[in-house]
């Protein structure tokens, strides 16, 4: 019985990898149509090494990978990571608040709250920070190529498509199938919530 439920927490977890990959795919599919099977195997290779190293360094490795075999290059895909874990963000202070609504944690309930706040603190900066980009992007991307223009020309292409990636990103946003955006968050947040309670 133990073994079963350790294998369907197992598909669970790749199941929601699944979803995750679909809504990254969103962003991507605003510029180019990418393969589906390098976005896999970038974010294995990403999640593998955010296994064994900190910070989700694992991130940076998706966003090279898959950058290297995209029309639009990795400072494009490294923007489009970038959004996916804004997202991330967004969803989890959610998930919080309402678990501290509920009065869920037991013994734990400060612990819960405390995360919850955190978690509240930083989506509201996160959003404020997105109005902003899109507010001044214009004297955004003049700042980005007066320091981008320090570099040596490769150096300063990346740089600068990378700026302006992250900024159409935001800006773009609304170009997003928002509904089937929802739907594949909702899909991969179930699927990763019931592969923690099979664990448990």
């Amino acid at each position: 019985m133990t073994v079963l439920l350790l294998l369907a927490s197992a598909e669970l977890v790749l199941l929601g990898h699944l979803f995750r990959l679909l809504r990254w795919e969103q962003f991507i599919r605003i510029y180019e149509r990418p393969a589906r099977g390098n976005l896999l195997r970038g974010m294995a290779g990403g999640y593998t090494i955010n296994f064994l190293l900190p910070f989700h360094v694992g991130d940076l490795f998706r966003a090279l990978f898959c950058g290297r075999r995209m029309k639009s290059g990795t400072g494009f895909a490294l923007a489009t990571v970038i959004m996916d874990r804004f997202l991330d963000v967004w969803v989890v202070a959610l998930c919080f608040g309402v678990f501290r609504f509920l009065g869920q944690g037991g013994a734990r309930a400060a612990a819960v709250e405390a995360a919850s706040l955190r978690y509240f603190v930083l989506a509201l900066a996160l959003a404020a920070a997105l109005a902003l980009v899109i507010a001044l992007r214009d004297a955004i991307k003049r700042v980005c190529l007066a320091v981008c223009g320090v570099f040596n020309d490769a150096l300063k292409l990346d740089g600068l498509v990378f700026c302006w990636s992250l900024i159409n990103t935001f800006k773009d946003l609304r170009r997003v199938r928002l509904p089937r955006l929802l739907l594949n968050t909702l899909l991969m947040w179930a699927a990763y919530f019931g592969s923690y309670a099979l664990l448990a």
